[in-house]
């Protein structure tokens, strides 16, 4: 009669190949859920300063960008409008910096009124 360890012992040796390494492993789990893609959309928010400049960026921030569509926010109604001025150079210096189709549409966030950290700074 075998043992219980012997049969585990048994288990715990079968693989099915070569051992990988962990950033592979993480790579393709990425890649196959479509985290990966996700990932590299966020990345790409990194830029917004570069994008319209330290002044504009202090006020106004990128929340979202999925599938082309950028989403942003902006402190209060007078940089929404002249951000909504900006919008076509916007799209423009994304697809220029980050590849053509990176940005599509612009769209709008509508926060709470509540205030960010630092905004009594202002």
């Amino acid at each position: 009669m075998s043992s219980g360890s012997e049969r585990g012992d048994s288990q715990v040796h079968a693989r099915r190949g070569p051992a990988e390494r962990v950033g592979d492993v993480l790579a393709r789990l990425l890649e196959t859920t479509g985290l990966s893609r996700r990932h590299d959309e966020r990345q790409l928010l990194e830029s917004w300063a570069e994008i319209v400049g330290e002044r504009v960026a202090r006020f106004s921030r990128p929340v979202d960008l999925s599938n082309g569509v950028l989403t942003l926010e902006a402190d209060n109604a007078v940089w929404r409008q002249e951000l909504t001025l900006l919008l076509p150079l916007i799209a423009k210096r994304f697809n220029e910096l980050h590849g053509e189709g990176s940005v599509r549409e612009i769209r709008w966030h509508h926060r709470s009124t509540r205030r960010r950290a630092g905004d009594a700074a202002r």
